[in-house]
């Protein structure tokens, strides 16, 4: 056990060295089987302007197109080491999050950045990649429509979803925020029951077939609306010791995200999670 520094770049390093193992058996099973993702936010970032791991970071984030996603959620539990576990909210009781996870069961984190201390795993988190319309108003709409059911799962969960700690929101979202910690308005709302409507709502439009596509429950809200050509097929770049898929379109996708983003962040606005502890397991990478 190991409590953590944010100044300990060795734990740090671990850390990431486990969720690399993590993101191979990815990549390992999508290339088995044929299945589309690309390394999306700060893992994109972190393969151009470092080759590999953003040095403060402390999380991987995957996007597959939907039905790659649901081909690879049937395919995974089967083809990983009996020390990784598959996690999404449609098949594991307590999993509340949309977006999956493949995660390293012989290492515990102690997350503070939520209302509640969230001990995890080490993880990386896979996300799925959905169309929208074409028409730039309707898409807009359809966008704040699931934003607002987006809002009521957050109220649902607040205590254990919502990231206090994230830099740079808008204000929009620290209001809405203020209002989870002074009330309790939507708690007694069941969260899966809301991720169901949103999980309909969101399969409506086709990845392959929508000029704009979207991660929506990615952490930048209307910039997570882009392009689909921007993703590209199969466009590798060095992360660590692999050669991952990324979006081929890089440069605007990472400034629609980060704006110029070869100038790293000052120290407030560097998103990373608030963690007290960790606890590595015997087994090394």
């Amino acid at each position: 056990m190991a409590v953590y520094n944010q100044d300990d770049n060795s734990m740090l390093r671990q850390l990431q060295l486990y969720e690399l193992n993590l993101l191979k058996t990815f990549a390992e099973i999508c290339e088995k089987n044929n299945l589309k993702y690309y390394l999306i936010g700060g893992t994109m970032l972190g393969a151009v302007r470092h080759q590999g791991f953003i040095p403060w970071d402390d999380d991987v984030d995957i996007g597959m197109p939907r039905e790659d996603y649901k081909k690879f959620m049937e395919l995974v539990k089967y083809q990983i080491p009996d020390y990784m576990v598959f996690l999404n909210y449609k098949k594991d009781q307590e999993y509340l999050r949309y977006f999956s996870r493949l995660v390293d069961t012989r290492v515990k984190i102690y997350n503070d950045s939520n209302t509640d201390t969230l001990v995890e795993h080490a993880w990386i988190d896979i996300f799925p990649l959905d169309g929208t319309p074409d028409n730039r108003l309707r898409r807009w709409l359809f966008f704040t429509r699931l934003s607002a059911i987006r809002v009521m799962y957050h109220f649902s969960c607040f205590e254990k979803m919502v990231n206090l700690m994230r830099p740079g929101r808008p204000l929009y979202q620290r209001i809405i925020i203020k209002i989870g910690q002074k009330t309790r308005f939507g708690r007694n709302m069941d969260s899966k029951k809301i991720l169901d409507r949103l999980d309909r709502k969101l399969q409506k439009f086709s990845f392959e077939h929508s000029k704009y596509v979207m991660n929506f429950f990615g952490a930048y809200v209307y910039k997570e609306l882009i392009p689909r050509e921007w993703f590209g097929d199969n466009s590798k770049y060095p992360f660590e010791d692999l050669m991952l898929t990324g979006p081929s379109v890089y440069d605007p996708y990472l400034r629609q995200f980060y704006g110029d983003y070869q100038i790293p962040p000052s120290d407030a606005h560097k998103d990373k999670h608030t963690i007290s502890k960790i606890e590595f397991g015997e087994d090394k990478v």
